[in-house]
């Protein structure tokens, strides 16, 4: 009884930050990539744990420029053909449990999937608008679609915070939205070309958010690859963010902060995280605490 209350009084203080609005996020405790011409980094990135280490960044707030994005610079891995694919959609394994969630954590994630959606003829054009391409994805192409929506965000304050709009109908309205809308968009777009994500919501003492997450794989040396790709192309990032996920079996999943967040003033995958109590929320409707 005692844990079903504070499930219900949980859920209403989430649903509430959410409704509030979103803000830029702050510093929290994920693992952050740095100095990656070391020749130890594969070994670094093995020994790394789930076990989150708090690395805040000088400007902790991200203000600033957040809206300014850069042309990439570097000609490093920038090639189709040299550019490292992502791995294919991870296999969720729900376990049984007793605890039935709240109804208001069903809604979000139901609220979740449905915008995110699938088939969409707006969305696969509009993933072709960006990367001219309809097939042979990698991490370059998702890159290119962050950096788009980003430079062509809009922040907009909702105050329904129980009502998500389709991806399709954000994208028309010109990426006008808040964090709910800006993780529905992301995500439909991404899961288009194949590629997993996953949305967290993470609330503290004063506000609530919203952010998707791209799955980079279990495969070390494949991972060390895409993280070696944006430090190169993204090289004012002062660090790159992800976190992992264990699994019964021992084996660690790797999930690459898709934020609007950034560090020195620009906005770039792997950027700082929010700092708040997370719940996460798997395409399949799968919700870990």
């Amino acid at each position: 009884m005692i844990r079903t209350d504070f499930l219900k009084l949980l859920s209403f203080i989430i649903l509430f930050a959410l409704a509030s609005g979103c803000i830029y996020p702050d510093a929290t405790d994920k693992i952050p990539v740095a100095g990656l011409n070391s020749e130890d980094f594969i070994k670094d990135l093995q020994n790394s744990t789930p076990n989150r280490t708090d690395n805040p960044l000088p400007d902790e707030t991200g203000l600033g420029e957040q809206n300014k994005t850069e042309e990439n610079k570097s000609t490093a891995y920038l090639t189709d053909s040299r550019s490292p694919k992502i791995p294919e959609v991870p296999t969720y394994h729900e376990e049984k449990t007793n605890v039935v969630y709240p109804r208001e954590y069903r809604l979000l994630s139901i609220n979740f999937q449905r915008g995110i959606g699938s088939g969409n003829e707006k969305i696969e054009s509009e993933v072709f608008n960006i990367t001219g391409k309809t097939s042979g994805y990698n991490i370059k192409d998702a890159c290119d679609v962050f950096d788009y929506v980003n430079q062509h965000w809009e922040y907009r304050y909702e105050k329904n915070g129980e009502f998500f709009f389709d991806a399709s109908q954000t994208i028309n309205e010109g990426y006008k939205g808040d964090c709910d809308d800006y993780s529905i968009v992301m995500s439909a777009l991404l899961k288009n070309m194949g590629f997993n994500t996953r949305v967290v919501t993470a609330t503290n003492e004063s506000y609530g958010h919203a952010y998707p997450e791209l799955y980079i794989g279990d495969n070390n040396e494949n991972t060390s690859e895409i993280l070696r790709y944006l430090q190169s192309r993204y090289y004012y990032a002062e660090n790159i963010w992800y976190s992992g996920r264990e699994l019964k079996d021992g084996k660690i999943q790797y999930w690459l902060n898709f934020d609007w967040s950034g560090s020195n003033g620009y906005r770039h995958p792997g950027g700082i995280y929010f700092k708040g109590a997370e719940i996460i929320y798997y395409p399949n409707g799968l919700i870990e605490l």
